[in-house]
């Protein structure tokens, strides 16, 4: 069983795991965030110095959580990237989250409702949590893309995933909840008539 607790802090997560695994991040930011190797020599400009693999590694990480429960994909604030399609032939994904949100004009830090889709389907995961979009305000999205396209897509590609759409304070239990596309809080009032009502008459309204 994978319990999974979303809080209202991005860096605040109740995971329970047997094994953790880093691999390579897609966070394109944080390679333009510094230090950077050789910005010192040239007063911080950035311009022209090479990207590598290994100023990513240096960074920024996804993790796999291996549990008797199944396996957890964290992707956190990384990009799409066709290597996602490498790390779901690595690992035997069950449940990937990843940052979602709408990206302002001239930004690209956030995945889109297709993105977080692809993703996905790369890693061959079953079910995808987008996280992220409920806490930045200039980011703000809404699930029901993700929904929307996921409906328009699914059968035409064949899709072997669902997404999971989350809420503050809610709880996702793996495998029990894996057949689930929404999050609801309980409802409550389950002991109605379980006694008497000690009201005036049978029925209220």
């Amino acid at each position: 069983m994978i319990q999974l607790q979303k809080h209202n802090s991005p860096e605040k997560w109740a995971v329970s795991y047997d094994c953790r695994t880093a691999v390579e991040s897609f966070d394109r930011t944080c390679l333009v965030t510094l230090p950077v190797d050789g910005a010192d020599a040239r007063d911080g400009e950035l311009k022209g110095l090479a990207v590598t693999d290994e100023e990513m590694a240096r960074k920024a990480v996804n993790y796999v959580f291996e549990t008797p429960g199944g396996t957890i994909y964290h992707g956190a604030d990384s990009h799409f990237s066709n290597y996602f399609a490498k790390h779901g032939k690595d690992f035997n994904i069950d449940v990937a989250i990843n940052n979602y949100g709408d990206n302002p004009i001239g930004i690209q830090d956030k995945m889109t409702s297709i993105d977080l889709l692809r993703m996905a389907e790369n890693l061959r995961a079953k079910v995808i949590i987008p996280v992220h979009y409920d806490i930045w305000s200039n980011f703000m999205a809404s699930t029901d893309e993700i929904l929307a396209l996921w409906k328009m897509r699914k059968e035409r590609l064949q899709y072997q995933f669902h997404p999971f759409i989350w809420e503050v304070g809610g709880k996702y239990t793996y495998p029990q909840d894996k057949d689930r596309i929404e999050y609801h809080h309980p409802r409550g009032f389950d002991d109605c008539f379980e006694h008497d009502s000690n009201i005036q008459f049978k029925a209220l309204l």
